[in-house]
């Protein structure tokens, strides 16, 4: 067989502008970015409980710049990306928790093919602002680890 570089048609070289690489280059860094996940479990949803708990968590953090996104129905709200390692969540998991107070018992560590997520739960009595939750979940990881975490467990 033979190869025969004449009869190979060239490839369009597709090239990003400036604005283009940029918006990548923040989607790439957002997606592997350490984030924190907050969930409110309560008998009556409390309109932006998962939020404040965020806030709290946010200043804890000391990230006064990092975003918060809330689900529509204010029970689960996503806090980041904040500096720190994605692939060592565990401190901004215990910042978290020390933000929201209380004892929260043992983390969970588990690990998918995006990398390690960290996962604690509590009883909301526990909390001195119970924002009428039964139940607090909390995870750290990578934005990309999370969703993955989240498709496993769907």
């Amino acid at each position: 067989m033979q190869n025969n570089d004449e009869d190979t048609e060239p490839v369009d070289e597709t090239r990003l502008s400036d604005e283009e690489a940029e918006e990548l280059s923040k989607l790439v860094s957002d997606l592997t970015g350490l984030m924190v996940s907050v969930k409110v479990e309560a008998e009556t949803p409390v309109a932006g409980a998962a939020v404040r708990f965020a806030e709290r968590i946010r200043a804890e953090l000391e990230q006064p710049d990092c975003r918060i996104q809330e689900d529509s129905d204010g029970a689960d709200a996503v806090l980041g990306p904040i500096s720190g390692d994605a692939d060592d969540p565990g401190p901004a998991l215990r910042a978290a928790m020390t933000a929201l107070g209380g004892n929260w018992g043992d983390v969970t560590v588990t690990t998918n093919i995006a990398g390690p997520v960290h996962y604690v739960v509590r009883a909301a009595e526990q909390s001195p602002d119970k924002a009428g939750a039964t139940r607090i979940h909390l995870w750290a990881a990578s934005a990309w680890a999370l969703v993955r975490y989240a498709e496993e467990h769907s």
